[in-house]
């Protein structure tokens, strides 16, 4: 075992408690681990606090967009068996037309490196809907927020095309309920096969760029290489995950079937946050039927550390997902359903997160240092990306606030960010960014929904930083031929309005 600082594994736990405490999660888990040896897992809270039930490192919980590596490796191990090509072009597999009609089309390995080009859209909100229908906790703002996808021109929609954030709000908040929902059962059902969601795609999606030129994240994208997973194999996705990674890794505890987990005595009871804040029970987990292969993997702490012990060796398939293949943010870059980051003070950092409704989730190691790391658990929000990088540095004897990411404001910084101010919208109805500037003159963001507004400062001519409470991001400025901006990439890409 390699060197670590004295008192590690208290260290490690008090951080856990207090990030679990903080953020109001009922129940968070974390596993540290090297190669052959455990250095700290285990559970803070309740899985179920009602109960008193605590969090065990068997405990399942959801694990949302940590799927999308497992989508990978599947990929991956398929590829070494010739019955697939990484290089081979999605339109092999699936009926896009008109999508790439003037230019070559995107490949497989563009669709699993979030650099296929297509836009974040709607469809993964119309395919939840249904799930979240009579939930006490969560129905009406789901509702809410899927009335956001069906204004008049929004993606899909027809209509003039929206000029403002407030004019989609307005919009929205105007859409009969029960013409909400008889519309949204429509359009999901349109989206809910592979062939229909290509289709639909096909039909409305507008290129952000060529293939393999710029990082956008897609839920799309991952979800229709569940698609191409079930036609080479012969057999659906969540089977051919379970034979090509699961099974070989002896991660018997994990599985997509969310009825198979609410049945299992050691499963996570969700939690979500009421109209007032609080954090109650919100019993129904979110489903998107045969899209799965985006996040609705459900998994342990344990099998979680056996998995990446597995992304450490570097063997076989393995080995690819963490080559860089796009430029994702300042210093980061993404692979193969993996994000990375070199030069973090020596070292390198692998790792991916993901959040739905009653899941906060995050697997990562460091070659150099030998270590990786799991953290889950079961309410949405938590900072588990960022706990993921603290337990690093713990390990790694950094100050345990040092962060990847630390910009500082251009001296030029009011000026720069005068021509984009502005609205900017995606296809997902959280996909959005108001920037302005205050009364004072300062500039602020209003992003996502329900919106948050945050703080905001110019790093360079193109690198907006958003300022929230425990973090910095970067957004990157999109600029068309004469300068102007037309779009920000922060994970996502976001039409200016």
């Amino acid at each position: 075992m390699p060197a670590f600082p004295t008192g590690l594994a208290g260290t490690l736990a008090e951080v856990a408690e207090s990030v679990r405490s903080e953020s109001g999660s009922p129940g968070l888990g974390i596993s540290v681990f090297t190669a052959a040896d455990v250095v700290l897992e285990r559970g803070f809270g309740h899985r179920d606090r009602e109960s008193g039930l605590p969090v065990t490192p068997e405990t399942v919980f959801g694990v949302a967009s940590i799927t999308k590596s497992f989508t990978a490796l599947t990929a991956l191990a398929l590829h070494e068996r010739a019955l697939l090509s990484l290089e081979d072009d999605v339109t092999r597999y699936l009926p896009f037309e008109r999508l790439w009609s003037e230019g070559a089309p995107a490949r497989l390995h563009h669709f699993l490196s979030h650099a296929s080009g297509l836009p974040p859209t709607p469809s993964m909100t119309w395919l939840r809907h249904a799930s979240q229908a009579g939930d006490p906790v969560s129905a009406a703002p789901t509702l809410a927020e899927t009335k956001l996808t069906l204004v008049p021109g929004g993606m899909g929609m027809p209509g003039t095309p929206v000029r403002s954030l407030a004019d989609v709000d307005a919009l929205a908040a105007a859409i009969p309920d029960d013409d909400a929902e008889r519309r949204t059962a429509a359009l999901s059902s349109e989206v809910a096969s592979f062939a229909g969601l290509s289709a639909w795609l096909d039909a409305h999606a507008l290129p952000l760029a060529a293939p393999g030129e710029l990082y956008s994240y897609s839920n799309d994208a991952f979800c229709l290489i569940g698609g191409v997973i079930e036609q080479v194999s012969g057999e659906p996705y969540a089977e051919a995950v379970r034979r090509e990674v699961l099974a070989p890794l002896g991660m018997r505890r994990s599985r997509f079937d969310v009825h198979a987990v609410l049945a299992d005595p050691d499963h996570a009871t969700i939690y979500a946050r009421d109209a007032s804040g609080a954090v109650v029970r919100s019993p129904a987990w979110q489903t998107t039927g045969r899209m799965q292969a985006s996040g609705m993997l459900k998994s342990t702490l344990a099998d979680l550390r056996a998995y990446v012990r597995h992304l450490m060796a570097g063997g076989g398939p393995a080995r690819e997902l963490a080559e860089p293949r796009i430029a994702s943010g300042p210093g980061a870059t993404y692979g193969l359903g993996l994000a990375r980051r070199d030069d973090y003070h020596g070292l390198t950092l692998v790792s991916h997160g993901g959040s739905l409704k009653g899941v906060s989730s995050a697997i990562g190691y460091s070659p150099q240092l030998g270590v990786g790391l799991v953290v889950l658990a079961n309410l949405e929000g938590v900072p588990a990306e960022q706990l993921l990088v603290t337990l690093l540095n713990a390990c790694a004897g950094l100050p345990l606030t040092t962060t990847p990411y630390d910009p500082v404001p251009s001296p030029s910084a009011p000026e720069e960010a005068r021509p984009i101010l502005g609205d900017y919208l995606s296809g997902e109805p959280y996909g959005r960014t108001r920037l302005y500037l205050s009364g004072a003159g300062e500039l602020r963001a209003e992003v996502g929904w329900p919106p948050l507004d945050v703080p905001a400062f110019m790093a360079g001519p193109d690198e907006l930083v958003l300022v929230y409470p425990a973090r910095k991001a970067a957004a990157r400025v999109l600029r068309g031929g004469g300068g102007e901006a037309w779009g920000l990439q922060s994970g996502r890409v976001m039409r200016r309005l």
